[in-house]
C-alpha cells in the first residue's frame, strides 16, 4: 500500500514538474473554495468611530449575497494592501455556531449581532490577536467558557447584551485584563457577577441594565473589586434598597444610573463613599425619604418618585430634575447654593407660587409645567433669571396671561393651559427675545408655543405690542379669528402654526390667504398648512385655506360664495367634496341593497323551481298509485262477476 502511494506521488511529480508545484496547486484550489468576503459583502474604507484613522469596513448582512456560511472559518479576509485596520460586521446571517476565524493581524473589530449563536469552537479568536472590539449582541448564548477569549488579551470593548446569560464562572473572563467597557444588558442575571469580573482590573464602564438584579452590592470581603469603574448602569432591574455598604470605600464612580427600579429605601450615607460621583439618576422609583448627596454631584435626576421635600443639593450642582414628585413648596434659599445651577425641572408637582429672593445667575432652562400656578409669577424676570433661555409653563391653571416684569428668553412654552380663554392686550409685551450675541441692540425675537389650550377662543390685537416673534404656534386651540395687526407677520421667520382651529373663513380672515400663505410657501413652511381648515361658514367647513392660494379674486369676501356656495361656473370644493362623498356613500349603499335583493330573489326563484318540481313528482307518483289501486279493484270485480255467471 505504501509503495502504491509512493508511486502515485512520483507520478504526480513527473507529470506536474515538482512537489512544490503540486503543493501550490493544492493551496490555490483550497483558496478558491473560501468565501471571498468582498465578493458577497460590502467592503469600503471609512473613518473609524473616533474619526482618528481610516479602517477597512466589511458589512455582511442578510441583504448581502453571502450564503452557505455554517462556519466563518471558510471566509477569506479582503486584500488589504494599505495595511488598514479591519472592522467586520456579520449581522443577521442566521449563524448558530461560531467557527474559528482565519488568521489576520489587522482585524480590530468584530460584530456578530442579530444571529442565533448558541455555541462556538474552542479559541475562535486565537488567530486575530489584535482584536479590540467584540460584540455578540442579540444572540442565544446561555453560558460563557474561558476558551472563548483566549489570545485576545488586548480586547477593550466587549458586548454580550441581549442574550440568555444567567451566571458566570470565576474563570470566564480571566484573559480580559484590559477590557474597559462591558455590556451585559438584557440578560437573565440575578446578581452582579463580582467574582467573574475580578480579572477585569481596567474596567471603567459596566452596563447591567434590564436584568433581574435584586441587590446592589459592589464589594466582596476585603478584596478590591471594580476599583477603576467610572460608569455603572443598573437601570430597569429589581433593586429595592441602597445601603451604606452598597459601594466600596475607594470607588471611582462618576456616573450611576439606578432609574426604573423599585427602590424605596436609601440609607442616609449611602452615596457619601462615592467621592467622584458627578451624575446620579434615581428616576422612576418609590423614594420618599431624603438622603445625603456627595459634594461632587453635578447632575441629579430624581423625577417620578414620591419626594415631599427638597434634598440638600451640593453647591456645584448644575442639573436638577425633580419633576413629578409631591413637592408643594420651593427650596429653602438659606440652605442651598444654586449659583452653578443651569437646568431646573420641577414640573408635575403641586407648587403654587415661585417666590424667590436670590437670583439664579447661571440658569438657562426653567420648567414649571403642570403645577398649580394660577398666574404668571412676578419673579419671572431678568432680575432673578438674567440668562434664562427656555421657560416652560405648560399645563398650569392660568386663566389670564400677563408678564408683570421684563423677561428675556429664546423659547416660551405655554401649551395645554385648559383654563385660558382669552389672551388680553399687552399679555406678552414684557417678553423679549434673547440674542446669541448680547452686544446687539436691536429688538430680538422669541418663539412662543401656545398650543392645545382647548378653551382659548380669542387673542386680542395688542397682545404682542412691543415685542417680536421668531415663531408662533397657536395650533389645536378654539380660535376662529386672528387680527392681521397681531404681529409683524413678515418678521416671523421660523413659521406660524395655525392648524387645528375652527377658523371663520369670512372676509376678516382673507388676509391669511393673501399675505400669510405666500410668505409661508416662500419660506418652505408648507408643512404647517396641511391642517389649516375652515370651521365656518357651513359651506366652507373642512375646506383647507390653501384651496384659495393664488386665486385672483378675494374668495372669502364674496357674498355669493358665502350664501350659495357658487362662484361663476365653479362649485365650491367643500360642497363638492361633501356632496360627492354623500353621493358615493348613497350609491354604495343603494348598490349593496340591489345586489342583496337580487341574490335573495335568485335564491327564492331557485327554491320555488325545486319545490314545484318536487311537488309535480310527488303528484305524479300519487296518481300512479291511485291508478294501480283502481285497476286492482276492477280486476277483483270482474273475477267475482265471472264466478257468479258460471254458477248460474
Amino acid at each position: 500500500m505504501r509503495a502504491l502511494c509512493y508511486l502515485t506521488f512520483l507520478f504526480f511529480i513527473f507529470k506536474n514538474g515538482s512537489a512544490q508545484d503540486v503543493y501550490e496547486e493544492l493551496i490555490n484550489e483550497e483558496v478558491l473554495k473560501l468565501i471571498q468576503l468582498c465578493d458577497v459583502c460590502t467592503c469600503s474604507e471609512i473613518p473609524d468611530i473616533d474619526r482618528t484613522h481610516i479602517v477597512l469596513y466589511v458589512q455582511c448582512s442578510e441583504f448581502d449575497r453571502i450564503g452557505n456560511v455554517a462556519d466563518l472559518d471558510k471566509i477569506a479576509w479582503p486584500l488589504n494592501p494599505n495595511g488598514l485596520k479591519i472592522s467586520a460586521t456579520f449581522d443577521g446571517l442566521g449563524l448558530s455556531t461560531l467557527g474559528k476565524l482565519p488568521p489576520n493581524s489587522q482585524v480590530e473589530t468584530l460584530k456578530f449581532t442579530n444571529n442565533a449563536i448558541k455555541a462556538y469552537w474552542p479559541d475562535p479568536f486565537s488567530d486575530v490577536p489584535n482584536l479590540k472590539i467584540l460584540s455578540f449582541s442579540h444572540n442565544e448564548l446561555t453560558e460563557i467558557t474561558p476558551d472563548l477569549f483566549t489570545n485576545i488579551e488586548g480586547l477593550e470593548d466587549l458586548d454580550l447584551s441581549h442574550n440568555k446569560l444567567s451566571e458566570f464562572n470565576t474563570l470566564d473572563f480571566k484573559h480580559l485584563r484590559h477590557v474597559k467597557k462591558l455590556s451585559l444588558q438584557s440578560n437573565n442575571l440575578k446578581k452582579i457577577p463580582l467574582e467573574a469580573l475580578q480579572p477585569m482590573t481596567s474596567l471603567e464602564e459596566l452596563d447591567i441594565s434590564k436584568n433581574g438584579i435584586f441587590d446592589l452590592f459592589l464589594q466582596k470581603n476585603d478584596v478590591e473589586n471594580l476599583a477603576r469603574l467610572k460608569r455603572l448602569n443598573l437601570n430597569d432591574n429589581r433593586i429595592r434598597s441602597i445601603t451604606k455598604d452598597s459601594f466600596p470605600a475607594n470607588n471611582s464612580l462618576e456616573l450611576l444610573d439606578l432609574s426604573n427600579n423599585i427602590i424605596e429605601v436609601v440609607e442616609e450615607e449611602s452615596f457619601l463613599t462615592c467621592t467622584n460621583l458627578r451624575e446620579l439618576n434615581l428616576a422612576q422609583n418609590n423614594i420618599t425619604l431624603l438622603f445625603a448627596l456627595p459634594p461632587t454631584l453635578q447632575i441629579a435626576i430624581l423625577k417620578v418618585n414620591t419626594l415631599f421635600h427638597w434634598p440638600k443639593f451640593p453647591s456645584g450642582i448644575k442639573y436638577i430634575d425633580l419633576s413629578y414628585n409631591r413637592l408643594s413648596e420651593l427650596y429653602d434659599e438659606n440652605s442651598v447654593n444654586f449659583d452653578s445651577l443651569e437646568v431646573l425641572n420641577i414640573g408635575g408637582n403641586q407648587i403654587k407660587e415661585l417666590n424667590i429672593e436670590k437670583k439664579l445667575q447661571s440658569l438657562y432652562i426653567l420648567d414649571l409645567s403642570y403645577n398649580l400656578i394660577t398666574e404668571i409669577p412676578k419673579t419671572i424676570s431678568t432680575q432673578f433669571f438674567p440668562n434664562l433661555e427656555e421657560l416652560h409653563l405648560d399645563g398650569n391653571p392660568i386663566e389670564a396671561v400677563y408678564f408683570k416684569n421684563i423677561i428675556a428668553v429664546k423659547s416660551l412654552y405655554m401649551n395645554e393651559m385648559k383654563a385660558l380663554s382669552v389672551v388680553d392686550e399687552k399679555a406678552f409685551s414684557n417678553v423679549v427675545g434673547r440674542a446669541a450675541d448680547e452686544t446687539e441692540n436691536e429688538l430680538n425675537c422669541f418663539s412662543l408655543y401656545l398650543s392645545g389650550c382647548s378653551s382659548l377662543a380669542e387673542i386680542k390685537a395688542g397682545a404682542f405690542d412691543g415685542t417680536s416673534l421668531c415663531m408662533l404656534d397657536i395650533s389645536k386651540n378654539n380660535l376662529t379669528y386672528l387680527p392681521k395687526t397681531l404681529v409683524d407677520w413678515s418678521a416671523v421667520s421660523e413659521g406660524v402654526n395655525l392648524q387645528h382651529n375652527p377658523w371663520d373663513c369670512s372676509c376678516d380672515m382673507q388676509w391669511v390667504v393673501d399675505d400669510l400663505l405666500p410668505q409661508m410657501y416662500a419660506m418652505n413652511q408648507s408643512h404647517l398648512l396641511a391642517e389649516l381648515r375652515c370651521g365656518t361658514p357651513r359651506a366652507f367647513e373642512g375646506l383647507r385655506l390653501v384651496h384659495w392660494y393664488n386665486w385672483t379674486e378675494r374668495a372669502m369676501c364674496s357674498e355669493q360664495y358665502s350664501r350659495s356656495g357658487m362662484h361663476g361656473n365653479y362649485m365650491l370644493e367643500p360642497s363638492t367634496e361633501n356632496n360627492l362623498q354623500k353621493f358615493s356613500s348613497l350609491t354604495i349603499i343603494l348598490g349593496a341593497c340591489i345586489i342583496v335583493t337580487l341574490l335573495i330573489a335568485i335564491a327564492l326563484a331557485v327554491y320555488l323551481v325545486k319545490t314545484r318540481k318536487q311537488y309535480r313528482v310527488r303528484r305524479a307518483a300519487m296518481r300512479r298509485k291511485r291508478q294501480s289501486a283502481a285497476d286492482i279493484t276492477n280486476g277483483h270485480k270482474e273475477q267475482f262477476t265471472n264466478l257468479n255467471t258460471s254458477k248460474v
